[in-house]
Parts: structure tokens; C-alpha cells; sequence
């Protein structure tokens, strides 16, 4: 008697997405176009290096792990993302371990699709000003992602994710808050005169972790409770309107103490009006626990 042994169909590959960007450029609309895309798509549809790499992870191998899996590069270009330079002075596109060049390089070299997502009127580099190896970004069809059109610019760009092979989860329209994306830094009297209303609040430097010598500048204050349990009630109600604001804090507990640092990524690691607005956030919760 013979057997048809037969091969079982394999099931279709789901399509996925890679947000390239860099994190003094564009942090926040990442954040914002990652949260949109995966509430709308689901969580696995989407990945960015900040949400889906874990601590004690390598980071490199993640990295490549979702470039060789996805089928859709976006590359978020804002008003700095050729500009940013190394601590010498030096372009980021132009050093050859850069990592946005290396992933724009591998989509180019496997032939992915790629969307150059353009911020606030930022226009798309011209050829000459990229290097070689990535100048062909330029021949892909850019999108452009306004602050004044925000909520109508992503509902295209959902849309035409679905052209693209994805399956929603959720059925539009699905409304989606208009960030702060385009962030300024704030001067050294604007500072001053803030912290005059945020009590025992204080401008600190230092180190930014594994990238000396770059410092970051923040704000921050030590918070002092009757218990344990309290400070970790009190990160608990900060955390919830965190995550509502997608603007993170960077902090400490030990004890009865909680201490809090405030900076914005997106501007260099400096103070900006959502570290002195969620730091006037931060003082209204704690004052229910005095």
C-alpha cells in the first residue's frame, strides 16, 4: 500500500513593521506611531528597539532578529536626523556603525519595503547629503506626519498599512490624541521661572549611562512618605498618568523615598515644557499623600 505523504502548508507569515529613528530626533513620535500601530494591528506587529528589547538581552542580535522578520521598514525623519553628531563632531549617517544607516542599509540590500515618515514639514534629504550606501532611500514615496493633521495623517497611513497585508484588530475609526511631537528645549530663565512653582525641585547633570562623555540635564526631587506602602502607591498613581502622557520619568525608590529625575530624550536629554507640566502632575499626586 502506498503513502502520500503530503507537506503541511506552512501559515502565512504575518506582516510586521521596524521603526528606525533616532532618539534625539523623534523619540516621542516613535512612541506615539508604535502605540498606534499596535493597537491597531496588534502587539506583534510592530517593533522598536525601546519596547521590545529587554534588560540582560543583546541588543545587537534583537536588532537583526527584527530586520530579517519584518516586511516594512518606517523610517521616522524629523528636523535632526541628519544633523545629529557624535561626541567629535561627526555626522551619525556618516560612521559606518551607525545603527539607523545599518538598518536603512540592510532593508535597502534585502529589498523591504520601505516608508520614509517625514515630521512636521521636515523635507527628505537630498541625495548628496546621504551616504552611498543609504541614498536610495530617497527613490522610496515619503509620507509626511503634520502636528496640525496629526489624527488625519495616521488614519491614511493605518489605511494604507492594510494595503500592505495587515489585519486590523479593532474597528475603525479608532481616535488617536495629538502628541507634543515637535519639542523645544527650554532656556535657562524659562527654567528658573518654572521651578519657582514646582517646591524643592532642582537642575542637576550628569552622565548619560554607557554614553559618556554626553551629559543630560534634568530636573529632580527626593519625595519623602510615612511608609512604604505609600511610595509605592505613589508609583503606582504617577505610572498610570505616565502612561497616558507617554513622557517617562527616570527614577529611584528606596524605602520611604522616592526620587525622580525629568529630561526629554528628544531635545538631548534637557528639560522641555512636558518635564516642567508632568513634574506639576507629579506635585498633585503627592500632595494627597501629605
Amino acid at each position: 500500500m502506498s503513502q502520500v505523504l503530503r507537506r503541511r502548508a506552512k501559515p502565512p507569515t504575518a506582516s510586521s513593521v521596524f521603526i528606525s529613528y533616532r532618539r534625539q530626533d523623534s523619540a516621542a513620535a516613535a512612541r506615539w506611531l508604535f502605540t498606534a500601530i499596535q493597537k491597531t494591528f496588534g502587539r506583534l506587529t510592530v517593533f522598536m528597539d525601546t519596547e521590545d528589547i529587554r534588560l540582560g538581552e543583546k541588543w545587537a542580535k534583537k536588532i537583526e532578529a527584527a530586520l530579517r522578520a519584518c516586511n516594512l521598514q518606517i523610517v521616522i525623519i524629523g528636523s535632526n536626523w541628519l544633523r545629529l553628531t557624535d561626541e567629535h563632531g561627526r555626522r551619525r549617517i556618516d560612521r559606518a556603525d551607525d545603527w539607523v544607516r545599518s538598518e536603512i542599509a540592510y532593508a535597502l540590500q534585502h529589498q523591504k519595503r520601505i516608508v520614509p515618515l517625514l515630521l512636521s514639514h521636515t523635507p527628505m534629504p537630498e541625495r548628496a547629503a546621504l551616504p552611498d550606501e543609504v541614498a536610495r532611500l530617497i527613490t522610496f514615496q515619503a509620507f509626511e506626519l503634520r502636528d496640525e493633521r496629526w489624527e488625519a495623517d495616521l488614519g491614511f497611513l493605518l489605511s494604507e498599512l492594510e494595503t500592505f497585508g495587515f489585519t486590523r484588530i479593532t474597528p475603525p475609526p479608532i481616535h488617536f490624541p495629538t502628541p507634543h511631537v515637535a519639542v523645544a528645549e527650554l532656556s535657562p530663565e524659562e527654567i528658573a521661572a518654572a521651578l519657582i512653582s514646582l517646591p524643592c525641585w532642582e537642575l542637576v547633570t550628569s552622565d548619560v549611562p554607557g554614553s559618556q562623555p554626553l551629559t543630560q540635564t534634568e530636573i529632580r526631587k527626593a519625595f519623602e512618605f510615612k511608609s512604604f506602602e505609600d511610595a509605592m502607591e505613589f508609583m503606582q498613581r504617577v505610572a498610570h498618568h505616565v502612561s497616558q502622557v507617554q513622557h517617562h520619568p527616570r527614577w529611584e525608590n528606596v524605602w520611604r523615598t522616592v526620587v525622580i529625575w525629568l529630561s526629554t530624550w528628544d531635545i538631548g536629554h534637557k528639560p522641555s515644557r512636558l518635564d516642567i507640566d508632568l513634574a506639576g502632575q507629579i506635585e498633585h499626586i503627592y500632595h494627597d499623600f501629605q
